[in-house]
């Protein structure tokens, strides 16, 4: 046999004795399952860039009614709540401060994307008062009209509250 012969013959045992490893290689594969989870917590995030409401004497004057509106905004993955605590009644200073009706203070908020409740305007403050309601969603937005109605015989003082915004999932 001449070498020509056996350089050929060498060459294709070597050809499929790699074929035989690709294939037997193939036949020996296994294969690994993973498990994928996350966990999301509930979150809530709660913005109001006003945290103040002031009117003026020449602004609240006997007789008239003011308004004033502020925003809130609500990023939540679950059905939320917004709830206002009023701390006190529009009280005045002094050792015997006068106070504002609690009738003539009240507010009223606009229905958000996705809202299943809004405050009608003439809402009272108080205690863990209802505001508005909704589903999850992000940049829900609400806007609170405060309105004074400033009695003809209301003592002349400057009167405050604290009020509290709480956003909850219920």
């Amino acid at each position: 046999m001449g070498r020509r012969k056996k350089a050929v013959i060498l060459a294709l045992v070597v050809v499929g004795a790699l074929g035989i490893f690709m294939c037997s290689g193939a036949f020996a594969a296994t294969s690994a399952t993973v498990t994928v989870s996350a966990t999301i917590n509930p979150t809530i995030e709660l913005t109001m860039p006003t945290t103040s409401v002031t009117w003026t004497g020449a602004q609240a004057l006997p007789g008239t009614t003011v308004t004033a509106p502020i925003t809130a905004t609500i990023n939540s993955n679950k059905a939320y709540a917004l709830k206002v605590t009023q701390d006190h009644a529009l009280t005045g200073t002094g050792t015997t401060p006068p106070t504002i009706p609690t009738a003539d203070f009240t507010f009223g908020a606009t229905m958000p994307t996705g809202g299943t409740y809004n405050a009608p305007a003439g809402t009272q403050f108080g205690t863990a008062v209802r505001v508005i309601e909704g589903a999850r969603g992000s940049g829900l937005s609400t806007t609170i009209t405060y309105s004074l109605t400033v009695p003809w015989d209301q003592a002349p003082d400057t009167y405050s509250a604290t009020h509290t915004y709480t956003a909850t999932q219920p």
